[in-house]
């Protein structure tokens, strides 16, 4: 016998590994009776939770809800929780139809221009060649003044320290690449 091949790409998946393939009324009966089996089987589970809550001493909570109808208080505060998320929930929905509305069909938004080497040094106050030897290492230890300036960056590599125009290597490795911005 023949092992079974597998199936063509023409067949349909099953409704459980996709529920978009399900009708609004499906979905809807679906998720009743999810909700549904959901609480029952926390109903069932509500005297072993009493017990454990006897046997750990939370006798209390049932004194002070039932007998003496703390509920009620807490069901009010419930009320006054349950309103605030509703107004928060309702301005955001609010906003997001005005935001709808208002651009609609328009798209501000842009690209971000590519920035160039020369760009960044510049605004470094660095020689281009020196930031890309910068932008190759693969640990930098950059000193700046009080004015926010770059003062000094010692570069350094895992194998080899990397190679700067400026000369003067360090004991720990480094080549000091720079020593004063205005200099570069």
């Amino acid at each position: 016998m023949e092992k079974p091949r597998p199936r063509t790409a023409t067949a349909r998946p099953l409704i459980i590994e996709r529920p978009d393939l399900q009708s609004r009324p499906q979905r809807m009966v679906s998720a009743a009776l999810t909700t549904f089996f959901w609480a029952l089987w926390l109903y069932l589970w509500l005297p072993v939770v009493a017990l454990l809550g006897w046997a750990f001493g939370f006798s209390r909570f049932y004194d002070e809800m039932v007998r003496r109808e703390g509920y009620k208080p807490l069901a009010e505060l419930l009320g006054w929780y349950g309103l605030a998320i509703g107004l928060l929930a309702g301005s955001l929905v609010c906003w997001a139809i005005y935001n709808l509305l208002r651009f609609r069909g328009r798209e501000r938004r842009q690209t971000r221009p590519l920035v160039r080497v020369a760009q960044i040094a510049e605004g470094a106050g660095v020689d281009p060649d020196t930031l890309l030897l910068w932008q190759r290492a693969r640990v930098l230890s950059v000193m700046h003044g009080d004015d926010g300036r770059i003062e000094s960056v010692e570069a350094f590599s895992a194998a080899a320290p990397v190679a700067a125009p400026a000369a003067g290597r360090d004991e720990a490795g480094a080549e000091r690449l720079m020593k004063d911005p205005a200099a570069a």
